[in-house]
């Protein structure tokens, strides 16, 4: 019997938005000022290199949370540019902060489905986070008048660790005092809500385009293409 149920935030509740551009814009306009001049094709790559969410070294190292600091400090240190203390801090700040001044929209019947589920089970986020923490996008989800239907909120920045590692799902169900039998997970990536909520004994269901096809290694319990699905599936 489902007592829990557990959504991932990017392209699951939230429609995806990128903010590389006004970030690369940022550092750009930091280096003019400070007198160093770069390439555009230079500053694509070291920001790829130090900010690519799907950055493979991520498997090498076990799944550990990159912090935005540690991720600025690299860039400026691949740079061979010295970074003063406050002015890393100033950039880290305005980095995580950027969501607020152009939040992401929430995806169709999220507001509904998540009112709906509120009244009968536990609700919970898991969510990786990139660049942007978990305290912003609270703000944000509050901003949504949805964040109060959450019993619970679980953030790869604050956990220390991305899914699918097993504490991304074990913190939230110890919060909500779920077993993972009685939990289903809803995602769109496979290799790291799918697996990972498979992996930790919960049930979990694929949220994705219609075009996108599962090529077959990891298999959800269900597949979506839009939130409201999800109701059927718990009744």
């Amino acid at each position: 019997m489902i007592k829990a149920i557990t959504f991932d935030l990017w392209n699951t509740l939230f429609k995806n938005i990128s903010y590389t551009d006004r970030r690369k814009g940022l550092i750009k306009n930091f280096l003019e000022k400070n007198g160093f001049e770069i390439s555009n094709a230079h500053l694509n790559q070291v920001f790829k290199s130090n900010f690519n969410f799907l950055n493979p070294q991520f498997k090498t190292m076990q799944f550990k949370h990159i912090y935005t600091q540690s991720r600025i400090n690299n860039m400026f240190d691949e740079l061979k540019i010295e970074l003063k203390i406050e002015d890393g801090k100033e950039i880290n700040n305005t980095f995580e902060a950027l969501m607020l001044t152009n939040p992401p929209a929430l995806k169709k019947g999220v507001f509904n489905t998540l009112s709906t589920l509120n009244v009968d089970y536990s609700i919970g986020m898991i969510s990786d986070t990139g660049i942007t923490p978990g305290r912003i996008i609270r703000e944000v989800l509050k901003d949504y008048n949805i964040l109060d239907f959450f019993d619970v909120t679980v953030f790869s920045d604050e956990t220390g660790f991305y899914k699918p590692h097993p504490i991304a799902f074990q913190t939230a169900l110890n919060l909500l005092n779920c077993p993972p039998r009685n939990a289903i997970h809803v995602g769109d990536l496979l290799d790291t809500d799918i697996k990972g909520a498979i992996d930790y004994q919960m049930q979990a269901v694929w949220i994705r385009d219609p075009q996108t096809q599962n090529p077959g290694s990891i298999t959800p319990d269900y597949e979506i293409s839009e939130i409201p699905e999800i109701l059927e599936i718990i009744n």
